[in-house]
């Protein structure tokens, strides 16, 4: 834990240590290949706010400075665990995905159902998959960059960056892995991040989810005895460096280059981009 810039509020390099929400991280600290690096305590991507503490509002609204909570889940999702209330931080409702993509993410499961019930809607899934659930990923990801609705958002996300105040935005889905991982990956690489340095950000996400995905996929392989099914299950909520890598490739392959898709799909012009290393990046 470190001072910030301003000398008052504290700020975390990479994740927040926080009671409720194993996989909110801040971004200070990244650096940038033409030498500087993020501001910290400024831009924090996480997982939902659902089982958040009250010591971890506390933390988040006083010492992370948070102003702005970017809310990338489904209406659907967000009645079923609805984000708390923070005083005076802005809640942003900005929908990724359309609510029939939704279910590859497991975040549709209804606010109080027990955890079995969730549990055997996994296993449908799962099972629906053909033992190949790597390729239903992918087209998630190829869906993530490519969808007209996602590239929509995505901008307004950057958009609602540019217009924030001076304090930290936060936003986030479910596990924080898929539509935050690529809306990550879009802001680092309009920062001027190298491509390792997004790489390693986004598979920095299994340290997080892996306890709870093994466990999963553990009660699955003791309920229904079936190995294969219970790896389909821990592919599916954890994260690779294959699917962040189809999803440059798709961008790459539709635009000729990420930079070019992040004009054309995105909106982020020149003067986007220097407005926004102005705002995140300090030398």
């Amino acid at each position: 834990m470190e001072e910030n810039l301003n000398g008052t509020a504290k700020h975390y390099t990479g994740r927040i240590p926080l009671e409720g929400l194993p996989n909110t991280r801040d971004l200070g600290g990244i650096r940038t290949m033409d030498g500087k690096q993020i501001v910290p305590a400024r831009l924090i991507r996480s997982g939902a706010l659902y089982e958040a503490t009250p010591a971890d509002i506390a933390r988040l609204a006083g010492e992370c400075r948070l102003g702005t909570v970017v809310d990338f889940r489904t209406s659907v999702e967000r009645s079923q665990k609805p984000d708390p209330e923070i005083d005076g931080v802005i809640n942003i409702f900005n929908p990724i995905l359309n609510e029939e993509t939704v279910g590859i993410t497991f975040e549709d499961e209804e606010e109080g159902k027990p955890k079995q019930d969730a549990l055997i809607g996994m296993l449908e899934h799962a099972s629906s998959l053909g033992g190949n659930p790597e390729l239903y990923v992918d087209k998630l990801y190829e869906n993530l960059v490519m969808d007209e609705h996602a590239a929509a958002y995505y901008s307004r996300f950057f958009d609602i960056l540019l217009e924030a105040d001076d304090r930290a935005v936060l936003w986030h889905c479910t596990a924080g892995k898929d539509r935050v991982g690529v809306g990550t990956a879009l802001l680092l690489s309009a920062l001027s991040v190298d491509r390792d340095t997004i790489i390693r950000d986004f598979i920095r996400t299994n340290d997080y989810v892996m306890e709870n995905a093994v466990k999963t996929a553990d009660m699955v392989r003791e309920k229904t005895k079936d190995v294969r099914l219970a790896e389909c299950v821990k592919v599916l909520l954890t994260v690779s460096e294959d699917y962040i890598r189809h999803a440059f490739s798709a961008m790459e392959t539709a635009c000729g280059s990420v930079e070019a898709y992040l004009n054309e799909r995105i909106g982020i012009n020149d003067r986007k981009q220097a407005e926004l290393k102005r705002k995140f990046l300090i030398s």
